[in-house]
């Protein structure tokens, strides 16, 4: 393929489309190397938007879409400040090339964290309005008038004392040629004035997705491609000794064997993905499998319960005297809990298309993390960034897998083999659950205290983990409003050869449930009700003025507004105990359990009622959520996100675990890898307490770590076991002594 190969449009549509920004505009021409182009009569207004002449405004979108409603949240923040006709919005993803080229103009490309529209708010918002300003001020100079006698709405200039009008699509050409104006000069409007921010529009994705017309990662079909499936160490850090070539390449439709030497693995390039499949299953492989080879989860768990030995490697927080207040208690709790390793299960296997020309590299690829992942395929090429384009598809589930770029190294590097062939690299399911990076596996020991009233008066926790990566192991554990005046967390690191990566929630999922779950066994243990608990507890009179809290780099900080996030994590507290009827008697065998999380500047807490089925197992009948994310850009995908995490966080909880045997993932598909079904999925209510507080709060991750020790405070409260190591599949759930409630 050269710059200029003619394409198809089925091919056009399938890979360029939602990634190249502007492609369908342009018909059915190859786009240039990362240039996005306007269709004809159109303009490029500004770098976030494109103007046609019917007055379609197409606005470009710098956060990846992965069925979270990213891109329809983004326009809506633009389109907010921009006086655009929602009816006639378009949405497209942007061109990395050009961001890049044009100094990163988008912001972050990385989608991730919750923080979409945190992160993206305000320059979308202020981005939104200079372009207003443009057109305002392009209609003053054709109508010979003031701008300030000017009204910009619904896509349309409107001059207030003679009724003459312009639309955006009239004005798009003078617009583009107005000076764009200082950030800081252009006024947003009040939270009050909001006519597209707060509104349930329809997600621009659905309709692809409902028609089959979306493309995923998976779908990109490019003229002349080939199909290429891989072999791995089954080990991790394994190195390939030994391969049969001969035996794959005498089979049908192979056309060449590939040694990828840095990733340990040997790929097979076909006309067809079963044939490579095949030709990799028929070809013997010979390993070194390293020392890990011996290594299992119980190795792993009992060198983590060696953490609890001897010093810590860091210490997190150290308020008060921990020792001293443990020593004078009235009664004390020690317990361990302890969480798996976790799979992200994403529905659309890893995948990569990659072309490699002497001059040029082109990578079609579902990433969370553009940008790394370019730099990631020029590596792979030998080439600059500036000679690639990257096309991002739609995301069939990222949850942080697709954050890492090990996929499209290993499509880069057979394209690179593959010279002028384009090479559609496919991973089995088998190869996605066992290559994965995945969540790490976690031991935590509490000691707390407390005095003759049953006050908490000390909290102890020491982290044993894989790794000393405080993004993964730490965030949830040091941060605590608790009004608990004695408070000491510390982190221990065990090293393991099992990749870690980022994963919905991430250390909050962990420590959700390890802090959450002790604050109930403190509960019961001082007879108290766990709501009364966490309402004193989270008493902003109380709260410490100054609490440590950590970013997502890893970096330890101070926040000085503790006291505001206590009344904030209260306020959804007393909101969920209203609305689920929090004290209200059940029937035999059923309880409610309750957990608090604050994650991504946002306050959530959850209430789990569930059944015990007296056959050891139960089910879950009710979620209740109530959360204050401060805004809601969409709030009926809000409530869709809220579900979805529902389900993530109770399929983690009930189902998720990966072990280790001899060195290797045991688990291989979602036949010992189960997900919660349809008929497991319980009602969920959703209720808001909106504070409209300068930060805006994340919707996506922050219920996944609520709803896990929710749920286990449910099943102890319904008269089952106190879970106190995850998957609740490894316990008998039955009565426990005589305490189910009646």
């Amino acid at each position: 393929m050269t710059d200029s190969m003619p394409i198809s449009r089925r091919t056009f549509i399938a890979s360029a489309a939602l990634a190249a920004g502007g492609a369908l505009a342009i018909g059915l021409r190859y786009m240039p190397w990362g240039r996005m182009a306007e269709p004809s009569g159109s303009v490029e207004v500004f770098n976030w938007i494109v103007v046609a002449p019917d007055d379609t405004i197409t606005i470009r979108i710098a956060q990846m879409e992965m069925g979270q409603g990213t891109m329809t949240a983004m326009a809506q923040l633009l389109a907010e400040e921009l006086e655009a006709d929602w009816s006639k919005v378009k949405t497209e993803l942007i061109s990395i090339a050009t961001h890049l080229r044009r100094g990163r103009i988008y912001g972050r490309t990385t989608t991730a964290g919750s923080e979409g529209v945190s992160r993206s708010q305000m320059l979308l918002r202020t981005s939104g309005a200079q372009i207003r300003t443009m057109f305002v001020r392009a209609a003053a100079k054709r109508l010979g008038v003031n701008e300030s006698e000017l009204v910009a709405k619904n896509s349309v200039v409107t001059h207030t004392s003679t009724g003459r009008r312009l639309t955006y699509g009239e004005l798009a050409a003078d617009a583009a040629d107005v000076p764009v104006p200082d950030p800081d000069s252009v006024e947003l409007k009040d939270p009050s004035e909001w006519r597209t921010i707060g509104a349930s529009v329809d997600r621009v994705d659905l309709p692809g997705k409902v028609d089959g017309s979306a493309t995923y990662g998976i779908d990109v079909e490019v003229p002349g491609m080939k199909h290429a499936a891989i072999a791995m160490s089954p080990v991790f850090g394994g190195r390939l000794v030994a391969h049969d070539a001969q035996a794959a390449l005498g089979r049908p439709g192979v056309q060449r064997v590939v040694v990828l030497p840095d990733a340990g693995a040997v790929a097979v390039v076909a006309d067809e993905w079963w044939q490579a499949r095949s030709a990799i299953d028929a070809m013997k492989v010979i390993w070194d499998e390293g020392t890990w080879a011996s290594v299992d989860s119980a190795a792993i768990r009992a060198g983590l319960m060696e953490g609890f030995e001897g010093p810590p490697d860091r210490s997190l927080r150290n308020d008060g005297d921990v020792e001293g207040a443990i020593a004078s208690a009235a009664r004390t709790l020690e317990a361990d809990y302890f969480t798996p390793y976790l799979e992200h299960a994403a529905l659309e296997p890893m995948n990569c298309t990659a072309l490699v020309t002497r001059r040029r590299f082109e990578v079609w690829a579902p990433t969370q993390v553009p940008e790394f992942a370019m730099e990631t395929a020029a590596e792979a090429a030998g080439m600059a960034a500036g000679r690639g384009i990257l096309h991002v598809t739609q995301i069939g589930g990222g949850f942080g897998r697709r954050q890492e770029t090990d996929f499209v190294a290993q499509a880069v590097q057979i394209a690179r083999a593959m010279r002028g062939t384009p090479v559609k690299l496919l991973w089995s399911r088998e190869d996605t659950m066992q290559h994965g990076f995945y969540r790490p596996a976690s031991l935590s020991r509490i000691r707390a205290a407390l005095d003759g009233e049953g006050n908490i008066t000390a909290w102890w926790h020491r982290i044993a983990a894989p790794s000393t990566d405080e993004v993964r192991n730490r965030f949830g554990s040091d941060s605590l409003l608790y009004a608990i005046p004695n408070m000491r967390v510390e982190l221990v690191s065990r090293s393991s050869h099992v990749p870690e990566g980022q994963m919905r929630g991430v250390g909050f999922s962990i420590h959700g449930f390890v802090t959450q779950s002790a604050l109930d066994e403190l509960a019961r243990a001082a007879g108290r009700d766990p709501y009364e608990l966490q309402r004193t507890l989270l008493d902003p009179e109380k709260t410490p003025a100054i609490v440590p809290t950590a970013t997502l780099e890893g970096q330890i900080t101070h926040d000085l507004r503790p006291r505001e996030r206590a009344a904030r994590l209260r306020a959804v507290l007393d909101e969920v105990a209203g609305k689920s009827g929090w004290g209200s008697p059940l029937g035999p065998g059923r309880g409610r359990g309750l957990a608090v999380q604050e994650q991504a500047d946002a306050f959530y807490a959850v209430v789990v009622e569930v059944t015990l089925d007296g056959k050891g197992w139960f089910r879950v009948d009710r979620v209740v959520v109530a959360g204050d994310p401060s805004f809601l850009v969409n709030p009926r995908n809000a409530e869709a996100q809220v579900e979805g995490s529902v389900a993530f966080g109770l399929t983690s909880a009930m189902y998720g675990e990966i072990t280790i045997d001899r060195g290797r993932v045991a688990q291989s598909n979602f036949h010992d890898y189960p997900m919660l079904r349809i008929r497991e999925m319980p009602k969920v209510e959703t209720h808001w307490v909106l504070s409209r507080q300068p930060g805006w709060g994340g919707v996506g991750e922050p219920v996944v770590s609520a709803v896990i020790p929710a749920l286990t405070n449910a099943i102890y409260d319904a008269g089952g076991p106190r879970i106190r190591s995850l998957p609740i599949r490894n316990h008998e759930i039955s009565v426990e002594g005589g305490r189910a409630r009646g």
